[in-house]
């Protein structure tokens, strides 16, 4: 049979139409491995990812009819596109069938397959029953026999056996990167990283820390589960053969088992695998000197921190478990050994004074880092925050993402008010002389100049962005 994978981007279609660029632009893993399982048992697969292009209707009618299923995997904020997608794909042809996938599925299986129009919902991991849904396709097996499987019979849905999560992560075939070959990916925070061969690996799924706003306390992500180090050598080993030079590793927290990630570095090293790495994922309290070390010697090349905030309070009530200690040591060690060092932070607990957000705009400022990101909180379907809002009467349970809001009685100020606020921050990082010749300097000695023009086209957005509010 022949598959077309579609992956419908977090940022909404300018118009209707056009794809906008995700904050990190890396290839779609989770229909990779869906492809791999699919063409192994000899089936055609096709991959569009609207993340890496824009959308072409007529390009997307031709996929369609070229297609005997199609499939889509749904994150909670590309809802939307995936609302818009799946609508055109049954314009085209409303007898084929649509299977849709994914966190927001895995969240509410049935009420996508509503919203979606689709003829099957997957909650839960997909590579466990993908093969089994591809079987009862062919008429060879019954679509009630599959866990975790939602499924429209004579204008009722029905539903298979409790779902399961993959206890082995190593069983799992690795990605059919080459269908998305056709793809340029590395850029990261709108800013393009100058390498061609440029992919992503995880190592684990789920994450060991329960932090409040997090959504993914669903099947599937409850338990951390990690592939061994061979596992992993393997696949990069193949990584090696196929030319790729650079690698993301989108664990939720790649470094919390500290001793296998430096058994993973230090195989890097005796294999001579030469990639240049980035941490999408890590935490301030994993930080140890050793182990960077290692990383350094490894390839790697910058880490992203979830900071959060610049005061403990906030940090207790997200349940974060680190410290304003821990966060300085970890930033500072991190810029000791070279490393690009990327922090996000978050405004808006329901607590937050202004007092609060000075202190987190003033402890950024702070530490050496290289790119900040500043959000407002929005309180996302399945986190606890949000199932606290919901059983408050503050959220209504239909919601799926709500930022925080005096309105709503879900802060102290209102979304606008925090938004400026996230411009302040931005504006003042990034406006600072000692850092534009710092990022200056380091540019220059490692001829590197990725993150300084990040840093500038921020503050121009920035400054163009208030402008235009004074002239009006």
């Amino acid at each position: 049979m022949n598959y077309l994978l579609i992956y419908p981007p977090a940022v909404m279609f300018a118009a209707g139409e056009k794809t906008g660029s995700r904050e990190l632009t890396v290839p779609p893993l989770g229909l990779l491995y869906l492809a791999r399982i699919l063409e192994d048992e000899g089936h055609i697969v096709e991959i569009i990812d609207y993340s890496a292009e824009e959308i072409n209707l007529e390009k997307l009618k031709n996929a369609v009819n070229s297609a005997d299923v199609i499939g889509m995997t749904v994150l909670t904020p590309s809802i939307q596109n995936a609302e818009y997608l799946s609508r055109k794909i049954k314009e085209i042809d409303p007898n084929k069938t649509l299977i849709v996938g994914g966190p927001h599925c895995s969240l509410y299986p049935k009420r996508s397959l509503e919203e979606l129009n689709a003829d099957i919902s997957v909650e839960g991991e997909g590579e466990i029953n993908i093969s089994d849904i591809s079987k009862a396709l062919e008429g060879k097996k019954s679509l009630s026999e599959i866990p975790g499987v939602y499924f429209k019979l004579k204008n009722k849905i029905k539903k298979g056996p409790t779902v399961k999560f993959i206890e082995n992560l190593d069983l799992i075939p690795f990605p059919a990167r080459h269908l998305v070959k056709k793809y340029k990916y590395g850029q990261i925070y709108n800013s393009k990283i100058e390498k061609e061969k440029f992919t992503s690996i995880i190592s684990s799924r789920g994450c060991p820390h329960v932090c409040k706003f997090c959504t993914r306390q669903f099947i599937g992500m409850k338990k951390y589960r990690m592939r061994s180090k061979e596992n992993i050598i393997e696949e990069l080993k193949e990584l090696h053969e196929q030319d790729y030079e650079y690698i993301v590793i989108t664990d939720d927290s790649f470094l919390s088992h500290a001793k296998r990630a430096y058994q993973i570095m230090d195989s890097v090293i005796k294999e001579k695998l030469q990639f240049e790495f980035f941490i999408q994922g890590a935490r301030v309290d994993s930080a140890d000197e050793k182990l960077y070390q290692k990383m350094r010697d490894a390839g790697v090349k910058g880490i992203a921190f979830g900071i959060e905030s610049g005061n403990q309070d906030v940090l207790d009530f997200y349940n974060k478990k680190t410290t304003l200690q821990q966060i300085k040591y970890a930033i500072n060690l991190s810029r000791k050994m070279g490393f690009i060092t990327l922090g996000s932070f978050i405004l808006g607990a329901p607590f937050e004074t202004r007092k609060h957000f000075e202190n987190t705009i003033n402890f950024a400022l702070s530490l050496p880092l290289d790119v900040i990101t500043f959000f407002p909180l929005e309180y996302r379907a399945g986190s606890e925050i949000w199932e606290d809002a919901v059983e408050e009467g503050k959220i209504d349970s239909e919601e799926y993402a709500v930022q925080t809001d005096i309105n709503r009685g879900l802060g102290m100020f209102t979304n606008e008010e925090i938004s400026k606020f996230c411009k302040k921050a931005h504006r003042k990082f990034y406006f600072r002389p000692s850092y534009i010749m710092d990022e200056l300097a380091k540019a220059c000695n490692t001829k590197d100049f990725t993150f300084i023009k990040k840093g500038m086209k921020s503050g121009v957005q920035v400054f163009f962005s208030e402008m235009g509010g004074f002239f009006k």
